[in-house]
Formats: structure tokens, sequence, C-alpha cells
């Protein structure tokens, strides 16, 4: 993956990841619109494949699964469980990440 390329991914991940840790009850709605925007982002970027879209599912599942329990104001382990299932999913996509092609490098 061309540098460049691999720096705009590494700001889209690195930015969710501070998005989820810093998220409250008053940024709970626009946790949900943070990972939207840079998992869409990736996928502007990346080669589609399997294992990018499920990995990237699993993100956007366990981040608004989390935002809404913030929104919600549940009880602060079950929020912190769910803070930390979506810091692991958010882990799990950067690994996939590694092995992904850019899309102009796959249409070379």
């Amino acid at each position: 993956m061309a540098d460049c390329i691999q720096d705009l991914v590494a700001r889209d991940i690195e930015t969710l990841r501070a998005d989820v840790l810093k998220a409250g009850v008053l940024n709970a709605k626009a946790l949900q619109e943070s990972a939207e925007i840079h998992v869409a982002h990736l996928h502007d970027v990346l080669r589609a494949s399997s294992e990018l879209q499920e990995a990237s599912f699993q993100v956007m599942n366990t981040t608004i699964g989390f935002a809404r329990l913030l929104y919600s104001q549940a009880a602060i382990a079950e929020s912190e469980r769910a803070r930390h299932a979506a810091l692991t999913a958010i882990d799990r996509l950067a690994a996939v990440l590694g092995h992904c092609e850019a899309r102009h490098a796959a249409a070379s």
C-alpha cells in the first residue's frame, strides 16, 4: 500500500480509536457518525474483501452498541465493557488493514 494511503488509513483508525476513548453521554450520537465516516472512508480507498467487510461490520456494530449505552446512561461497568469491545473491534480492523490493497493498486 502506498505510504500516503497508509497514512490516511492510519489517521482514520487513530481518530476513530480516540473518539471511542473520549466518548461520553454528550457526544454519543456523534460517535456513531464518526464511525460511519471513518469506516466509509476506508472502503473508499481500499480494495473490498470479505475480511475487511467483516471487520468493518464489527466496528460499526460494537461502536453503535456502545453509543446507545452511553446515550441511555447505562451502568458504568456495562458502558465500559462496550467501550472495550469497540476498541477491540477497531484493533482487529487495524490488523486487517495491514493486509489490504489500495483501490488504485488493485487496478494496476
